[in-house]
């Protein structure tokens, strides 16, 4: 959310994990890109925006954030406020990998210029000049609500709900070695007629689960919408996480679907359960090249209170 404080109008947005599900529907008449995203750690960019009425241009620090430079004159444009001003972006999210943190660097930008120019713009307004920002967006702009979000088109497909499944996730790269993912480069998937029918397969069941509250299908959902999309980008050594997963007693493998990042799902009683599943887990995933980012949960406000650094 933003708040203003004296001139200055201060954004902030949280990242994400990868999704949950991802892939394309007919809807009205035409195939829609679609995604549900999975919860992250919490914040993962804050703004700042001072408003100048001199003409100067907007300026960005650090100046390479050239899209929440872009969200920032669509939003000032969108309220009608001079286009001119200082945007500062902290970000403490890794780029490329699949966290969202350009997105959040996005929503940030707009909130904060929202702020300092006393208004609210509302989830459905900041997504869509978030995708004018950067071309896709992630819907992390709909706080504490699980959705189904056309993220190239910047609309709201299907709420779940406020309900946000509990998990233990373990947190990793699949490969720290490499330079990230440009997910603007990446082609629009162009998807088989059995994998299109298996995506409606998978949202449908998704309402269900959600409507349940029931984990353990989400997290065969997130499983099944991984493989589904080894085609279009494959992750690294991903038959042996699912193996991993299964060794271990994990409910799924949830992944970025654009990124490297991915996340084995654990019941929350079952970690805690057993003092040392973490450390074998994390030993087990350096053996197949990965980098343990560490254990955190999902559920309630999505705070991370579960949250600790890999050894």
């Amino acid at each position: 959310m933003g708040v203003t404080q004296g001139t200055v109008g201060t954004g902030s947005a949280r990242q994400h994990h990868g999704e949950l599900l991802q892939g394309s529907l007919f809807r009205n008449g035409e195939w829609v890109s679609c995604l549900i995203t999975m919860p992250g750690r919490g914040v993962g960019s804050t703004a700042r925006f001072w408003p100048r009425d001199d003409g100067a241009a907007v300026e960005v620090v650090p100046a390479w954030k050239k899209k929440a430079r872009r969200a920032a004159l669509l939003a000032l444009g969108y309220i009608g406020a001079p286009l001119s001003g200082k945007l500062e972006i902290e970000c403490a999210v890794a780029t490329g990998v699949g966290l969202g943190s350009s997105t959040a660097d996005v929503v940030a930008a707009i909130r904060a210029v929202s702020a300092a120019n006393g208004t609210v713009l509302d989830a459905g307004t900041v997504a869509r000049l978030a995708v004018a920002a950067e071309g896709a967006s992630d819907p992390i702009m709909f706080d504490g609500e699980m959705v189904l979000f056309a993220q190239r088109e910047g609309r709201l497909l299907e709420s779940f709900g406020s309900w946000i499944p509990p998990y233990a996730v373990m947190s990793f790269d699949t490969d720290p070695a490499a330079c990230g993912v440009d997910t603007l480069r990446l082609p629009v998937p162009a998807y088989g007629h059995a994998e299109l029918v298996a995506f409606e397969s998978l949202v449908r069941r998704s309402r269900e689960a959600f409507g349940r509250r029931d984990v353990k299908a989400l997290a065969a959902i997130a499983t099944e919408s991984a493989r589904l999309n080894q085609r279009i980008l494959p992750l690294r050594n991903f038959e042996s996480l699912c193996r991993v997963a299964e060794e271990f007693g994990a409910l799924g493998l949830q992944i970025s679907h654009s990124g490297t990042i991915a996340g084995l799902l654990f019941d929350v009683g079952f970690v805690r359960a057993d003092a040392g599943l973490e450390a074998e887990v994390m030993g087990r995933l350096r053996s197949l090249g990965a980098r343990p980012l560490g254990l955190f949960r999902t559920g309630g406000d999505l705070a991370i209170d579960g949250t600790r650094p890999a050894p």
